[in-house]
């Protein structure tokens, strides 16, 4: 009888096997964070925060890694407007709260929270990249992790957000090469560079009008807790001549969108839920804009007022309105001309709308038209190029030098408008502006071609949010501040794909290609979706 051989198996994996080996990347991951935290405990002196940082930089890198962008894009959103930051004279520089220490670490320099010289970029710089690796990742991976239902931004915003980052390299090498400080043109660079930055991070990260509800939602939140905020503090110092400001100079335009929300909400969903909601947060609203105390927030308020006005249908509300004003225009003026030279109490608006325009009578409005001559004048030096960044304004007059306690003034001057005209010139401001007036344009459009009234009170937020920006940059410092650049670049990116979704403009993919996201189910491609009628009663152009 033939005997059969039987072969032995392969041998079942133990302990040292391969099937139970560290693999190679996370053991070099491991072995550089052990090496970060001995390094960060020798940096710090031994201090327990610096310490723990490598750590809680890698648990926030793997979250961010795995979840969908827009989560920590709308978290930043809501830090911008919430937390204090280094540099903003929170309070009047009075009060400090538990936040500094996030805000100062996000978006301050770095070496402001760790001792290390070099660390001249902030944490959001950072995150910056991070992002950035992160979105090449996913687009090279084709992960659909941000693309369930995402819609794409068309493309003339994602063209002059470009056209924006050209320009600041431009401006920059123009100054260099005249001599400029490489110091300060930094620090002019930074007030324009990161809303080109963060819109295209948003364009990214949010799908569309599905996300218009949640951003509402936290810009709201965050108004409501900067609102509180400033109550309390201005109830702890009551006095606005020590205490001019209960929180920050940009909190103005946070403020003044807030209460034009609610008036969207008013306009476009009167029902008795949006009622409640107005009649509960409206007065909240207004005491956080009253106890900050500035007096540029009214003037916002009102130009948001006047472009609600024209930009909304006709109805009986408009009309009411109308007539009102008509009513109430005479009383008007006699209660100005009456007040104009009052200082009595009952005058106080009269003398602060006096303010704004009076010279005379308010030296901040003084110093702002001397400077806005200044700036005029450098400007008539080099109307085509301006001179660079990294240059000073030319002072034909005067001003009262402060730079021994803030040497940034003759760099950064308050009217940003005028500032941008004076180191740009006419090639820099057109490059570097139009990012505006498109933003603007597609916002109107958004309005027009929008089916729902969560639709209309994006747009109409968003166009409340521009408005008050650009008017904070031209009265008081107003560009390159962290909230109101995380909002506006936010509103550019819903007001373009509501336009994307209903077809009243075609997206950056809208011809089909490999690896292009698909249309969501229902919406049909731009393309093919014919545009819609404009609203009864507004404007057709």
């Amino acid at each position: 009888m033939k005997r059969t051989r039987i072969t032995a198996g392969p041998p079942l994996p133990g302990p040292t096997e391969t099937g139970s080996r560290i693999p190679v990347h996370w053991a070099l991951l491991v072995g550089m964070l052990c090496l970060s935290t001995i390094a960060a405990v020798v940096v710090g002196n031994g201090s327990p925060a610096v310490a723990l940082a490598p750590c809680l930089v890698a648990v926030l890198v793997g979250v961010v890694w795995v979840v969908p962008l827009r989560v920590p894009m709308l978290t930043l959103l809501a830090l911008s407007w919430t937390v204090e930051i280094a540099g903003d004279v929170f309070a009047c520089g009075l009060v400090h709260t538990p936040l500094r220490v996030v805000g100062t670490l996000l978006f301050a320099k770095l070496n402001l929270s760790i001792p290390v010289d070099a660390l001249v970029f902030s944490g959001f710089d950072l995150l910056l990249l991070l992002f950035a690796v992160l979105i090449v990742y996913r687009h090279s991976t084709r992960s659909r992790t941000d693309r369930i239902g995402w819609l794409p931004a068309p493309r003339p915003i994602w063209q002059v957000a470009v056209l924006s980052l050209v320009a600041i390299v431009w401006m920059t090498f123009f100054g260099m090469v005249r001599g400029g400080s490489f110091r300060f043109a930094l620090w002019q660079i930074t007030k324009h560079l990161y809303l080109p930055l963060v819109y295209l991070l948003m364009a990214e990260a949010l799908r569309g009008p599905a996300d218009a509800m949640i951003v509402g939602r936290v810009v709201l939140g965050a108004g409501i807790f900067r609102s509180v905020e400033a109550i309390i503090l201005r109830r702890m110092f009551p006095s606005t001549d020590t205490f001019p400001h209960a929180v920050t100079h940009h909190d103005s335009v946070l403020f003044a969108t807030c209460i034009a929300i609610l008036l969207a909400i008013l306009l476009e969903q009167p029902t008795r839920r949006a009622l409640k909601i107005c009649a509960l947060l409206l007065p909240v609203f207004l005491g956080g804009l009253i106890a900050n105390h500035r007096r540029l927030a009214w003037t916002e308020l009102a130009a948001v007022a006047a472009f609600f006005f024209l930009i909304t249908p006709s109805g009986r509300f408009k009309r009411f309105v109308l007539r009102s004003l008509v009513v109430s225009s005479v009383p008007l003026l006699i209660y100005g001309a009456v007040g104009w030279n009052s200082q009595h109490s009952p005058f106080g608006p009269v003398r602060m709308f006096r303010s704004l325009f009076d010279a005379n009578v308010d030296s901040s409005t003084r110093w702002r038209d001397f400077e806005n001559y200044d700036l005029v004048s450098t400007y008539s030096r080099s109307p085509l190029f301006g001179s660079g960044f990294g240059h000073p304004f030319i002072e034909e007059i005067k001003l009262p030098d402060i730079t021994k306690d803030y040497d940034l003034e003759p760099y950064i001057p308050h009217n940003s408008v005028l500032g941008l005209w004076a180191f740009g010139g006419l090639v820099g401001f057109a490059l570097l502006w139009a990012i505006y007036p498109v933003g603007m344009f597609f916002t109107v459009r958004a309005y027009r071609s929008s089916r729902t009234p969560i639709e209309r009170i994006t747009a109409l937020g968003a166009a409340a949010v521009q408005i008050c920006y650009v008017m904070q940059g031209y009265g008081d410092l107003g560009f390159g501040t962290w909230g109101p650049v995380f909002t506006v670049a936010t509103a550019y990116a819903l007001v373009g794909k509501i336009c994307v979704a209903n077809g009243a403009w075609p997206g950056r993919f809208s011809r089909d290609r490999v690896g292009d996201p698909p249309h969501p189910p229902g919406i049909p491609p731009p393309a093919t979706v014919p545009l819609p009628p404009a609203r009864p009663g507004t404007f057709e152009g």
